[in-house]
Order: structure tokens, then sequence, then C-alpha cells
């Protein structure tokens, strides 16, 4: 058994540190040091991170990189990008970066490609109007019915991205509240429409029943539409998708080894090919290997999932944080926070560590979020002057700021002014003396500038990449595994046993 975080020397050393920074404030760290912001902005891939308004100095960086060295986490790092078994409950790999950045071994390089291939020549043949429906109409409109990582991941690239660039519309359909199945379906032609059913296990209430109602609608009319044409598979178990009549050139198989939160590299990408074509995916996935390629070989002190990721552990292990917060200054990007609560909280809500034992520390924050400027007029009143802070990503877009629009450059700025008002505060000196303690906005409130240089599909593969290791790596730090999630399965048990039970 390894010995908790907690107990190492590197770990009572931050505690010091820690406290050293009592008689000191954020702004007075941004205002003494004028070579503060090169200091503390990296670059990674396509990625730009400026983390100068952070509770940070040198004494406290290099404690934090000795307690990643003291946890192993070059090791891990390769391990996980190795393809060893570092989900070690359910004994197997976490290896989606394989699909992104081509394994060594020849024979799974090659059947990840085969694999990929035939779900991207699928996406471009309904792009190009060869495929029909059974009427010899063409096809028109996807229907995606997925949940947690077989929906979030490919909604939010789809999104990212933009209006798609083909004929085919791609709709979502998660939840089980009937409305959004209505909705997905509403001016659709089921002689026009392919239902796309997303699964990893192909075992799912919410995405199984809204599969069956799908269907029905699909032969609501006098004369029932040949499945065959109409209905498509991402799963992989392809056998208890061709058990429900799914034929099985329409059923598109990724490797067991890759979880759900992990999964929109595989072919639960379908609707992101669907919608920008298979260039758009290939460069999803260039971005996101350049970030795999920079996370395994760049020194710690240089490594930007590495930094990000000890700076939560920094602030929820240190200064006692419990929630952290993602504002995405691009309503393309306002799917992001919550793609990022089922990355994060997922993978890193755990009460004990790899071995079984209880923690005795804590681990993955709450993740929250709002797009920006949207979130400057509800939840920022929290972010300045609430008597508990959250550290906050402000996610934007470098091409904004020269943007020949005027509201584009706005938007940039006012991710600018609203991180430099969370670290350095207001006094508000022209404010009424009655008012006056209730404009006060104290600062110290620490946050990061996350810049893409454009939101393009490269740029969102980075940035996704840049999230999923910086997750990893508190995992590490933590000793829990960030690959397991028993916890879903809780409220599925008592779900069956409660229909068992009153034969619903």
């Amino acid at each position: 058994m390894e010995t908790s975080p907690s107990e190492l020397p590197q770990w009572h050393a931050l505690e010091e540190w820690r406290r050293s920074f009592a008689s000191r404030t954020l702004a007075s760290l941004l205002k003494v040091d004028s070579n503060r912001q090169p200091r503390w902005s990296f670059s990674a891939a396509s990625i730009h991170a400026d983390l100068s308004r952070n509770w940070i100095d040198e004494n406290t960086f290099a404690a934090l990189m000795a307690l990643a060295r003291a946890r192993d986490l070059e090791k891990m790092r390769d391990a996980l990008l190795g393809g060893e078994a570092v989900n070690t409950t359910e004994h197997r790999a976490a290896w989606h970066s394989a699909l992104r950045t081509p394994p060594h071994d020849p024979s799974l390089a090659r059947t990840l490609h085969e694999e990929q291939t035939l779900f991207l020549g699928f996406a471009e043949a309904l792009r190009t109007g060869r495929i029909l429906g059974s009427t010899g109409a063409p096809i028109d409109t996807v229907v995606c019915i997925g949940i947690g990582g077989s929906d979030l991941g490919p909604r939010l690239v789809t999104e990212a991205l933009g209006s798609p660039t083909g004929p085919v519309r791609v709709r979502f359909v998660s939840n089980i509240d009937p409305v959004e199945l209505a909705t997905a379906l509403e001016g659709a032609r089921p002689e026009a429409t392919v239902i796309a059913a997303i699964s990893k296990t192909f075992t799912t209430l919410e995405t199984l029943e809204n599969l069956r109602v799908a269907r029905n609608w699909l032969n609501a009319d006098a004369q029932p539409l040949d499945p065959a044409h109409h209905l498509a598979a991402v799963t992989a178990h392809p056998d208890r998708a061709a058990k429900i009549g799914i034929h099985p050139k329409r059923i598109f198989v990724f490797p067991d080894w890759v979880g759900g939160r992990y999964s929109l590299w595989s072919a639960c990408g379908l609707p992101i090919a669907i919608a920008h074509g298979h260039e758009a995916f290939l460069q999803l996935c260039a971005g996101a290997a350049e970030m795999d390629t920079h996370f395994a070989t760049a020194a710690l002190e240089s490594n930007l999932p590495v930094i990000l990721g000890m700076l939560g552990v920094w602030y929820v292990n240190f200064w006692n944080i419990r929630a952290r917060a993602v504002f995405p200054y691009a309503q393309r990007l306002r799917s992001l926070p919550p793609y990022l609560q089922q990355l994060e909280m997922e993978s890193l809500g755990k009460r004990v560590d790899a071995d079984g034992r209880p923690l005795a520390i804590d681990t993955g924050p709450v993740v929250w979020g709002e797009v920006g400027t949207t979130a400057q007029h509800s939840v920022f009143q929290f972010m300045h002057q609430g008597t508990h802070w959250s550290p906050a990503d402000f996610v934007v877009v470098a091409q904004h700021a020269a943007s020949d629009e005027r509201r584009c450059r706005l938007l940039h700025a006012s991710a600018l002014a609203q991180a430099d008002a969370m670290a350095s505060g207001d006094s508000v000196l022209g404010a009424e003396r009655s008012t006056a303690a209730h404009a006060i906005a104290p600062g110290g409130r620490p946050s990061n500038i996350i810049s893409l240089p454009a939101l393009d599909a490269r740029s969102v593969g980075a940035l996704l990449a840049l999230y999923e290791q910086r997750t990893f790596v508190q995992s590490v730090i933590w000793n829990i595994n960030a690959f397991d999630q028993w916890g879903v399965e809780v409220g599925k048990k008592l779900l069956q046993q409660r229909l068992d039970r009153e034969r619903f």
C-alpha cells in the first residue's frame, strides 16, 4: 500500500508555503513583479495559458513540482500513455490517447485505423447523399441518442465547430424526459432520418428507452420503414446492437478500454464527422495528439497539463477550495462546463484511494460554470463578493481580440477585465459612504486565462486533451483511480429494483 500523499514531506512543505501567503495580496504579487505575466505564461500545442493571476511564487511552484515527482507522476503518465492497466478496479487500460496518437503496436494501430475508416466513411456517405432511406429519399436528419460521455463530448464538439458544413442536420437526445426526443424529431421526416444510438454497453436505460420510442416514430405510418436503412449504432458491444435489429454494417465499434467520458475520439465522434466532415474530425484528433506529445515529453516545470493539475491540488488541499468555475467566452463553447463536470467529477469524485482505503484528504471539487458574458450578469456577484471563492478558468479565443466585429472584441476584453477584477478587487473609492462596504470587492481570487488561437477543430482537440490530462495529474497526486465510476451504478441498480418490484 502506498503512503498517503498528506504524509509526504513535500506535502508538509506546501502547508508551510501556504501560510506564507497570509500577509500578502494577489494584487501585490501582480504589481511588484513586472515580469510576472511572461514568467507564468505557458504554451502547449495551440493553447496559451496566462497563469499569473494565481497564488503562486517560485517557492510554491518548486514545492508543487517536488510533490509531483514524489508521487511518481512521470512514471504514471508513461503507464497511461503506454496502454498499461491504469484502471485498476476494472483491470484495463484507459488508452483513449491511442485513438488520436497511433500506438506502436502495428496490429492495434491497424485495427483502430480500420474502425475509424468505417465510421468516417459512413459519415461522408451521408454528407454526399449516398445514404438513402428505404423509400429512396436522401437522409437529411440524424438524431443521435446517448447519455453521459456518449452525448456530452460529441455534442460539445459539434456545437463548438459551428453550423454544419453539409446537408445533414445533427440533433442530440440524452434526457429520458419525452420533451427532448420530441424536440429533436420535430420537423424531421421518418423516411429521411437515421436514428443513431450511441452507447458503450448498449444496456443504458435512457438510451434504450429513447431508441424504442424513436423506432416507433419511424414506423408510425402505414408503410413501415426498413430499419436497416434508418438505424445505426456505436458501441463496444456490437452483439447487443445486432440483437435488437440494427444491421451489422451500421454498427460501429470502439474498444472496451475507452471510457465513456473519453470516447469522443472513437466512433462516438460520428456526429462530429457527420456535421463537419472527416477532415474536421481528423484535425480534432491531431490537436489532441499534439497535447498528448507535449504531456509525454515536456519537463514538469513547463508541462501545461501538469502545472494546471498541480494548481488544482494546491487550491483543493491547501486553500480548502470546494469548487472551481469554468467560463468559456464563446457561445459555441456553451457546453464546455457540463462536459468538464462529467470529466472531472466522475473521474475525481472518489472517497477511497487506489488501494480501497478511505481518503484522509479532499479530492475533486465541484465543477460549474456558464458561458461569458452571460455569466457576468448572473453568477459574478458570487465570484467577486461571496464569502468563499472558486478559482476560475476563463477560456477565450484570441482571434476575437482582433475581430472586425466590435462585439467579439468586447467579448474578449470582458474576460480579461473580469480576471483582473477577481485578482485585484475594487475599493470603490467613488462610492457613497453609506454603501461603500457593500460595494467593495476584496480581490485575491485566482484565475487562469486559457486561450485558443481560433475556434477550430485542432484547437478544440488540444483544449479537451489538456483538460483530460490535467484531470489525470490530480488523480495521481491523490492516489485515486480516475477511470472507474462505481457511484454512477448505485442509482441505476436501485431504479432497476424499483422497476422489478412495481412491474413497471
